[in-house]
């Protein structure tokens, strides 16, 4: 299967690794959501309500109302795997060990500050180097 990518900017690269547990987080929660979604919490009115006008300008379709929420959730679903696999495809530009492990202990989430002690370095050079793998990502 063919992707389009999108060409970013070293910050939104930045931005993108920085969000990358949230995204594989709810890239998780939403396939676990649309997956058990089977029926839908969308029901046909019955009694007197279903006597009483409709609001104009609104689909009052049940069904038609369920397919648009969950063409949104899949919508957002993608986006958030077109970012992650934008990282995901790149990750083997960064040859560097030093560089390699800073990168991936931003991407299990850690801060600026414990990577900062686990390796050794300074807050401020954890930061350069993470600027430094931005830039081998960028197309």
């Amino acid at each position: 299967m063919k992707y389009t990518t999108e060409t970013y900017s070293t910050e939104k690269i930045m931005d993108m690794i920085n969000s990358y547990p949230y995204y594989i987080s709810k890239i998780k929660e939403l396939r676990a959501q649309y997956n058990s979604d089977v029926g839908g919490g969308a029901t046909a009115q019955y009694g007197i309500e279903s006597v009483m006008p409709k609001a104009q300008g609104t689909t009052s379709d049940p069904v038609h109302n369920e397919v648009e929420r969950r063409l949104k959730r899949g919508a957002e679903l993608s986006r958030l795997e077109a970012r992650a696999r934008y990282i995901q495809n790149r990750w083997s530009r960064i040859t560097d060990e030093r560089m390699a492990l800073v990168f991936n202990l931003r991407l299990d989430g850690m801060t600026y500050q414990s990577i900062a002690e686990e390796v050794g370095v300074s807050t401020t050079r954890v930061y350069q180097i993470m600027k430094e793998a931005c830039l081998l990502m960028k197309d």
